[in-house]
């Protein structure tokens, strides 16, 4: 059956998060790996053309793909390959460069489920009287061991929540909606239960940025300074504590900035300068390089979530 996308987006460093309808898409690959949970099943292919009928899937970075057949309801998220989420994410789940090594899904315990709710682990989901159904969609048993990786060490440091995951403000219609999403990312990250804890030098650092974006290149140098630590103690901190290192970091943090600016209505070039880049044509290309797709064919179809 074919669907159009349409439905709402929540863009923060390291995470663009997508939950609506998946529709068909052209062959083509991006920096992000890529995770899609859905309500009914989907298809995919590779660049061979091998095929891929599932409810869940999880493509690893820079592989050409393409949706064949969508999805009513589901949600996809982009997480930086550099992140935390995103390393564990590809550990746990061992995606390889074909197709079928794309689903995970059907073999652990009940643990979540997209799009009704998110139930406590071994829980099951039934179909709600004149609903439609969730899916259950179990913990990634994997092709290898689900220990969570992050930068640095290779672990993810206890207690330490990726700030990604931090839920989106109250208010907006579909808060609550995404809130239940970045719970679904988070458990298959192998991040669940973790508490939100910031460094207070980080936290300095992160006040920081968004005044910078617009004077051009942010230097790790500079910030550490203005933050009291040397380069190499900050790299550090910020990596353990938000779950992505710090240039990566500003990299998604510029294109957040510029598409809040395109959903606000302004032209693609007024939301490229806003957010330090060079022009519009350098602003579509770094978004296009991550996600697959220009801001453009997104803007309208997309609502956008603060």
């Amino acid at each position: 059956m074919a669907h159009s996308w349409r439905g709402w987006c929540l863009l923060r460093p390291g995470l663009l998060l997508y939950g609506g309808t998946v529709g068909r898409n052209e062959l083509h690959a991006h920096h992000a790996v890529q995770l899609i949970v859905a309500a009914e099943p989907f298809t995919m292919a590779d660049a061979r053309g091998e095929r891929v009928t599932t409810r869940i899937a999880v493509v690893p970075p820079d592989t050409a793909h393409t949706v064949l057949t969508g999805a009513r309801h589901a949600l996809l998220a982009h997480l930086d390959p550099r992140s935390s989420p995103g390393r564990s994410l590809l550990a746990r789940c061992a995606p390889g460069p074909t197709a079928p090594t794309w689903s995970p899904a059907g073999t652990g315990p009940t643990a979540l489920a997209w799009p009704l709710s998110v139930p406590p682990a071994g829980v099951a989901v039934e179909k709600p009287s004149g609903g439609t159904a969730g899916v259950a969609v179990g913990e990634p048993s994997g092709r290898g061991s689900p220990a969570p990786v992050a930068a640095g060490n290779g672990r993810v440091r206890p207690g330490i929540r990726p700030r990604m995951f931090t839920e989106p403000p109250a208010g907006h219609a579909r808060s609550a909606e995404a809130a239940a999403a970045l719970r679904v990312v988070e458990e298959w990250s192998g991040h669940g239960g973790a508490a939100d804890v910031l460094h207070p030098a980080v936290e300095a650092a992160i006040a920081l940025l968004p005044a910078l974006l617009a004077g051009g290149p942010v230097r790790l140098r500079a910030v550490a300074e203005a933050v009291h630590l040397s380069p190499s103690r900050l790299a550090h901190l910020f990596s353990a504590h938000v779950g992505i290192p710090l240039r990566p970091y500003v990299r998604w943090l510029r294109l957040q900035r510029a598409i809040d600016q395109v959903a606000a209505g302004e032209s693609l070039t007024a939301a490229a300068h806003a957010a330090g880049f060079a022009d519009g044509p350098h602003f579509t290309r770094a978004f296009r390089t991550t996600f697959g797709n220009a801001p453009s064919e997104l803007a309208t179809a997309i609502d956008w979530l603060p």
